[in-house]
């Protein structure tokens, strides 16, 4: 065997490794125009804002109830922004998954929703509670709280309760009084049975163990509202809500209605 032909057969093997090896590196994909346009675009920054504007005046302007109340608040793309997460599953040319969600949750680095910490401030100042009622595994909702709090929203244990989502709210989704997996959540803050609330901080016990009014309710999807869904919601009824008892704000990337 000649050298020349060793050299040769030594530069194959490199070229054909270099090869495979290329095939292995991912390539990047397009990022969505839905991504893009909560990314980038001022109509989301002013849209956002602009409807939590109008939200907060409401709230300082309401004549509240004498009984203990209550603004029940989803979590993801209403206080929370995860444009980043769906930015990187998209370069990745991938979708949602559990995994990678749970460990975008992990991270605690999801932003602010534009408007979201003055709405929430308001209703705190004007006596009201906070509860939390999220799709978020419970399991998680200490990673929810932590960013929360970094960002600078005013939440305590005393004026606010997180609730993420739990085996029982799936079990509960169409039966009686439930029509979607947040309801059972909704009733157990009214009747004052959500012992998920106290059961780690038993000094908000007294403030969450009572009935509490649930005044204002909002969300970016259909299903963050009492007993609506794609499905039953009555359009016109519901626009005649906005800012007095419920706030819905867009969300393009996903929801119930994919």
């Amino acid at each position: 065997m000649t050298k020349s032909f060793i050299i040769t057969l030594i530069c194959s093997f490199c070229l054909l490794f270099c090869t495979q090896s290329n095939q292995q590196v991912p390539l990047e994909y397009e990022v969505s125009s839905a991504v893009k346009w909560t990314m980038t675009s001022a109509e989301y920054q002013i849209i956002t804002e602009h409807l939590y504007r109008t939200a907060t005046r409401s709230i300082a302007a309401i004549e509240v109830p004498k009984e203990p109340w209550v603004v029940a608040m989803d979590v993801d793309e209403t206080l929370l922004n995860n444009v980043e997460y769906n930015r990187r599953r998209d370069l990745l040319g991938l979708g949602y998954s559990s995994e990678s969600w749970a460990d975008w949750v992990k991270e605690e680095s999801a932003t602010p929703v534009p408007g979201s910490i003055e709405f929430v401030t308001k209703v705190l100042e004007k006596g009201g509670l906070i509860v939390l009622i999220t799709n978020r595994e419970r399991e998680l909702d200490s990673n929810t709280w932590n960013n929360l709090v970094a960002l600078g929203f005013p939440v305590s244990r005393n004026n606010a309760c997180i609730m993420g989502r739990s085996q029982a709210d799936r079990n509960s989704e169409g039966t009686q009084g439930m029509i979607n997996d947040k309801d059972l959540r909704r009733n157990q803050i009214a009747t004052g049975t959500a012992n998920y609330c106290w059961k780690n901080y038993p000094e908000a016990q007294e403030i969450w163990n009572k009935p509490l009014s649930i005044i204002f309710e909002v969300g970016d999807n259909i299903k963050d509202f009492s007993q609506t869904t794609q499905d039953n919601v009555d359009t016109k009824d519901f626009m005649e809500r906005i800012s007095t008892d419920v706030l819905l704000l867009p969300n393009a990337v996903y929801g119930s209605w994919e």
